[in-house]
């Protein structure tokens, strides 16, 4: 009986698995949303039709693209941030080639309303002018077209039609004229007596500025308050002005205020003819200066790897900060490199110029920013020539992080494990989600397959339903299911697993062989040792009555001479310091590269580094990392 038993578990190994049906493909995407500008930025979900006829929201591998981002905006999360500026554009949306749109054209929006006529009777219509600032920055007189709401307190008086003429019907009484668009508003009011004129008279002073922070002094008017509550300009010089705070703003006897920069409160006061008045002013932290820290000296090891970027950001008081969100980044070439609406940079591979850029909003929504140019220069790509997976699959109650490696046509070696596509064959047994792999308890075999750049590789293993056995051993698994050929030793390990789900290393315990010694040679202890031959060979594990293989493959672009790391050498405590880059090949060979590789800065504004490793300190030594590249590896070095 436990022969068929392991007739039949060695059958079931060695069987493929298939999956019973197609995935369905996505055939068209919807925007959800109609695209309203404003000042308040829109949220866009996307609903997408699979060539099944199901349709269903799609919320992940969604690309976003503005067709005019001096308009309008939009992030990797399908936000949408109108700027203000009026024109058509498109937002659009897309995933595996399939694309869905919507077009708008943006008309600026009020950001402030002023009537300017002054309300008075007379037996003759006349028009209220209105103007106002707008979301383009333009300040202008309100339209016909521009939505202006208008309403009369009191028509018996004074009647207003849509286009703000205001009739008095001769009537005597109190009239207030109000012009309204969308949450802005502003009005005018009088008094009309019996015989159709104005009853008025002084109740009161007031500064006619809404006094705002400036760089530049301003010139303060003082107006009569009537008792209509029209207004009669006073002049300035013949009051008396005080500053509560002179640190944060001055005003002399002419009413020119002058602010310090600083943030903080302050009053201004101003009496006149036994009257006073008084005006609280606030000058808020506002943003002064952005200055973009990293270096950005394009080196190859950045291709599709993404950069966390950040700036110094100071302030009106004197303070600076390393900050990346809160601000808005910008690239002018989306082939050479994109970034993301916190900052993350990566770069396309492609050649050509890019300019990052970054802006915040300083004072008066003032546009405060910076920007560096980065030249990528065409270099022969590497192509990739072999995947594989360097994990294997066994059952286990915690999750398994798997591992892809890509061997590229110089011989590099790289890590493509975030940047690779996982799945499981065999989701009744194993399932991959989040970058790990979750295998069921479901009995059968698992399949985990991995694809990126047109290669793919698989991995496969069983789950058995494990009898109550704790002491009897019922799978041999090599841990490691693939390895790339180097010249040093490579250890491998075999697990076994017991009736109680555990896994023991037996590794010393195990017969160990390889089908072609010319190409890679393993001791009775699992080492593998490669020859240094081109070909194939299978390396297996033999005890307990079970067995385990594992394919190892050596092609010509793997026995090429290759950088395995760069070591940097110096001293980052002084005002100038000379770094020394060394590469240490995987043949054991090592070189001077000091001068061949790239260096970059963590934040320009702290040190730089010229082109032969020298590092000089702007304001003293302080906290930054220096980076070289080389043959496809980078190196740092910090000074804290």
């Amino acid at each position: 009986m436990k022969k068929v038993f392991l007739i039949l578990l060695l059958i079931l190994l060695v069987l493929p698995a298939f999956p019973l049906f197609a995935e369905p493909s996505l055939v068209s995407l919807t925007i959800n949303e109609e695209l309203i500008p404003g000042p308040d930025g829109i949220y866009l979900t996307v609903t997408g039709t699979l060539s099944n006829g199901i349709t269903q929201q799609i919320r992940e591998g969604l690309s976003w693209v503005s067709s005019d981002t001096s308009i309008a905006e939009v992030y990797s999360s399908g936000r949408v941030h109108f700027t203000g500026k009026g024109g058509p554009v498109t937002i659009a949306v897309y995933k595996n080639g399939i694309w869905g749109k919507k077009t708008v054209t943006v008309k600026p929006w009020p950001e402030s309303i002023d009537i300017e006529t002054t309300l008075a009777y007379s037996p003759n219509p006349y028009r209220l002018l209105v103007k106002g600032r707008f979301s383009d920055g333009v300040t202008r007189y309100f339209g016909p077209d521009d939505g202006v709401q208008w309403h009369s307190s009191n028509p018996w008086v004074a009647w207003v039609n849509s286009q703000g003429v205001v009739t008095f019907s001769g009537e005597p009484g109190y009239v207030a004229i109000t012009a309204t668009v969308g949450k802005y508003s502003d009005r005018v009011n009088t008094t009309v007596s019996a015989d159709g004129e104005d009853n008025k008279w002084r109740k009161g002073i007031k500064i006619k500025e809404d006094i705002k922070y400036s760089s530049e002094p301003q010139k303060l008017s003082l107006v009569a308050v009537m008792t209509d509550k029209t207004e009669e300009e006073i002049p300035a010089s013949g009051a008396d002005w005080s500053s509560s705070n002179p640190e944060i703003a001055t005003v002399d006897s002419e009413g020119t205020i002058k602010f310090t920069g600083k943030p903080g409160f302050t009053k201004i006061t101003v009496s006149y003819g036994g009257y006073s008045y008084e005006k609280l002013v606030t000058v808020d932290r506002f943003l002064e200066k952005l200055t973009i820290n990293e270096s950005l000296n394009y080196t190859p090891v950045w291709e599709k790897v993404p950069l966390p970027l950040t700036v110094t950001a100071r302030y009106n008081d004197g303070s600076e900060f390393i900050q990346s969100t809160g601000l808005t980044w910008f690239t002018d070439n989306k082939k050479v490199a994109v970034i993301s609406e916190s900052g993350v940079l990566t770069f396309t591979g492609e050649p050509g110029k890019v300019t990052v850029k970054v802006s915040g909003k300083g004072f008066d929504n003032k546009s405060i920013e910076d920007a560096v140019t980065v030249e990528v220069k065409a270099y022969e790509r590497p192509v990739p020539r072999r995947l594989f997976i360097d994990s294997s699959i066994y059952p286990s109650p915690e999750p398994l992080p798997p591992r892809a490696f890509c061997i590229y046509s110089d011989g590099s070696l790289r890590d493509v494990t975030a940047l690779a596509s996982w799945y499981s064959s065999t989701p009744e047994t194993a399932s991959v989600y989040n970058g790990q792999i979750y295998i069921t308890a479901n009995p059968g075999p698992v399949k985990i397959g991995v694809a990126y750049a047109g290669l793919s590789d698989e991995a496969s293993g069983y789950v058995d339903l494990l009898p109550g056995n704790k002491a009897r051993i019922y799978q041999l698994r090599i841990k490691e299911h693939g390895i790339a050929f180097t010249y040093k030793p490579v250890k491998l390990t075999g697990l076994v697993l017991a009736g109680d789900g555990s896994a023991k290393d037996v590794t010393g315990k195990l017969k160990w062989r390889s089908s072609q010694p010319l190409v890679a040679k393993v001791s009775p202890g699992g080492v593998v040792t490669f020859t240094g031959r081109t070909g194939k060979t299978k390396i297996s594990a033999e005890g307990y009555g079970l067995r385990d293989e594992i394919l190892l493959e050596v092609t010509p672009a793997e026995t090429l001479p290759r950088v395995e790391k760069i070591e940097i050498t110096g001293d980052l405590s002084k005002g100038a310091n000379p770094l020394k880059a060394t590469a240490i090949y995987n043949n054991g060979t090592v070189k001077d590269v000091t001068r061949e590789a790239v260096w970059n800065t963590s934040n320009r504004n702290v040190a730089v580094v010229a082109a032969d490793g020298t590092v000089m300190f702007l304001k003293g030594p302080a906290p930054v990392v220096i980076k070289a590249s080389f043959g496809g590896v980078e190196a740092s070095i910090s000074k804290k």
